[in-house]
Order: structure tokens, then C-alpha cells, then sequence
């Protein structure tokens, strides 16, 4: 469904066919923002994803019924106040350069690489140039990762072929991704890739505590069918 996303101006993995590509930081958000907005409003929908979720009021706070300006203004400002971090992680988009699907989580509701054992959150937003037919029509044709329980069976996942070792941490309970993680990162020599594999958007929050604490540095984050990548390198200097 989704064309080859290239990585290689964002780091040195390139993503796999079938994949959205994971936007890390919020300069690269502010570059899709701008294509966007240069690229004319007749060509854009925004979607809200109008499922009731517990605690929800995003209706308040961010509206993205009037023009594509001042909704992309809202959800931009949002995305920012409500995850106070100094990377994204929160949006996956088809391309950088031309993008026509962009997927948005809300901070609230994304939990951890370890939550295996409720849903995977749906994306509370989607931005792209088809419309709500045929955006129906393209998830009917290519159906994203389903929400899974433990138990159920979970689309294979493929192995990079840039990276040195692939970590599936999508049925395991906590705290055995972040161990496994830091066990797998520890047999890599300096400067090889970890692909670590989750069924969660918010596994970005854990990944990032880990690399601030062993030297390591997060290239990369993908959305595929079977879940979702990060792209770990190992770094000199500390211990995992």
C-alpha cells in the first residue's frame, strides 16, 4: 500500500517496503507541517478518530474542523504542550519529502513497549489527500497491525536487513523487553543497529530512558503490518 520510505536523510536505515516512516524530532515535524500547508487545503482531509476512549477530551482542546491552517496550528500546539519532550515519536508519515498519509497518536493514550496485555492504540488522528471511502477502502486492501491480547497471533516479522540483530518483543511481559533489550544491545559491538520490534507507538518513551542511560542513539522508528521498529545503535562508553 505504502511506497518505499527512504531514511537516509534522517538516519542511516533505510525502511522497509510496506512501512510508515516514524517521525523523531519536531524539526522534521515542522517540515511536514510545511509541506502540507504549501501543498494547498483542497488536497488534505483530517480525520479525528471519533471512537469514545476513557478519559477523552481532545474535543475540547484540539479542533480541527475549520481550515487545514488552524487545524494543523491546534494539533501541532497540542502535540507539543502535551508531550514535553525534546523528540517526537508521536507521528508516522509515507514520505517525508511528498507526503499523502500522515498518523497521529495522542500522548495520552500511548502507554509503553511492555503493554501487551490491553489494545494497541489506534491513531487519534489521520491527515491524508484520500478521502474517508477511500481511506476505508486501502485499510480493507492492506489492514494495519490489528489490537492484539497476549495470545493471539501476530503477523511475522520481517528481519532488516541493515541491522546486526532483531529483538520481537511483541508478546513479551514486563519488564522483559527493556532486560532483553539491554541484554541484546550489550552483545553488539559499538556502532551495530538493534531493531527492537513492539505492538505499541509509546515504546519511543522507553527506548529513549534506555539510550540516555547506556550511550546508545535511537536512528530510527517505523510502522509496519506486524508493529512497530525502532532502530537502536550501540554507543561507546557505558554500560547497558
Amino acid at each position: 500500500m505504502y511506497e518505499k520510505i527512504s531514511a537516509s536523510n534522517q538516519s542511516p536505515v533505510g525502511l522497509m517496503s510496506g512501512t510508515l516512516a516514524g517521525v523523531i524530532d519536531w524539526h522534521s515535524l515542522d517540515q511536514i507541517w510545511n509541506v502540507i500547508e504549501h501543498s494547498g487545503d483542497s488536497r488534505w482531509h483530517v480525520f479525528k478518530n471519533d471512537m469514545p476512549l476513557q478519559g477523552d477530551s481532545r474535543a475540547n482542546v484540539v479542533d480541527t474542523s475549520s481550515d487545514l491552517a488552524s487545524s494543523l496550528k491546534a494539533l501541532n500546539g497540542y502535540l507539543r504542550q502535551s508531550h514535553q519532550q525534546n523528540y517526537c515519536g508521536l507521528v508516522f508519515t509515507d514520505s517525508f519529502a511528498d507526503p499523502t498519509l500522515i498518523r497521529i497518536f495522542d500522548p495520552k493514550f500511548i502507554t509503553s513497549m511492555c503493554n501487551i496485555y490491553g489494545n494497541a492504540p489506534a491513531p487519534s488522528w489521520v491527515i491524508s489527500t484520500m478521502d474517508a471511502a477511500q481511506l476505508v477502502a486501502s485499510h480493507k486492501a492492506s489492514p494495519k497491525l490489528p489490537n492484539h491480547r497476549l495470545g493471539k497471533q501476530l503477523p511475522a516479522a520481517p528481519k532488516h536487513p541493515q541491522v546486526a540483530d532483531s529483538l520481537d518483543a511483541r508478546s513479551m511481559g514486563c519488564p522483559l523487553p527493556l532486560i532483553h533489550t539491554a541484554r541484546s544491545l550489550r552483545r553488539l559491538a559499538v556502532g551495530e543497529i538493534l531493531e527492537i520490534v513492539t505492538i505499541d507507538p509509546g515504546a519511543v518513551n522507553d527506548i529513549e530512558i534506555l539510550c540516555e542511560s547506556t550511550g546508545a542513539k535511537l536512528l530510527a522508528l517505523a510502522e509496519g503490518e506486524y508493529g512497530y521498529s525502532y532502530y537502536v545503535e550501540r554507543g561507546p562508553g557505558k554500560k547497558t
